[in-house]
């Protein structure tokens, strides 16, 4: 009983860090751009309502997201079996 005072921020913490989402990076491929140009377009892309970023609209605009949007993993072609016998 005398850990509980403890115990209840680190467990509210613990469940606070569970639920958060991270942040997507955004880069224009194969093109210059700068700051300005991408808060311009985030703030295009961000209904006043809402304030969640359309990503629709970014992408519209050619940005491209930088993580974990890519699709799932290629498998790796299969290595065909070793011949009998050695290499020399």
């Amino acid at each position: 009983m005398k850990y509980l005072p403890l115990l209840v921020p680190v467990i509210i913490l613990i469940a606070s860090a569970c639920g958060t989402a991270t942040d997507k990076q955004w880069y224009k491929p194969n093109a210059d751009y700068t700051t300005a140009d991408f808060e311009r377009d985030r703030v295009d892309c961000t209904p006043k309502k809402t304030t969640v970023l359309d990503e629709t609209c970014m992408k519209e605009r050619g940005w491209m997201p930088l993580s974990g949007d890519a699709g799932p993993a290629v498998k790796a072609p299969a290595i065909p079996p070793r011949q009998k016998g050695g290499k020399y």
